[in-house]
């Protein structure tokens, strides 16, 4: 079986990008939290916010909440006789 390019996968644009999106907020918050600054917010959920208008606390409660559902996906796309990614462009799906 060919390998497929592993940004041309619904498994990566909706479930491996958006899992490292929301590790990223996990990270900053867990550093935060060790630092002791309050006021450090989380990178990705401020930038929806700021693009959305939306508050970034609720949108990052909104990622983690999401999390299994990414994991879900993922987990679909990979059943059965998915073929192996590939970090090369030129593999065609």
């Amino acid at each position: 079986m060919r390998p497929i390019f592993i940004l041309w996968t619904r498994s990566f644009w909706l479930g491996i990008l958006p899992s490292l999106v929301i590790a990223l907020d996990i990270v900053v918050s867990v550093v935060a939290a060790v630092a002791s600054d309050p006021g450090l917010v989380p990178p990705v959920a401020t930038l929806i916010g700021w693009l959305c208008g939306g508050d970034p606390v609720v949108i990052e409660g909104w990622m983690l909440r999401s999390a299994p559902l990414l994991a879900l996906v993922i987990a679909q796309q990979r059943a059965g006789s998915a073929r192996p990614y590939t970090s090369n462009p030129r593999a065609r799906p």
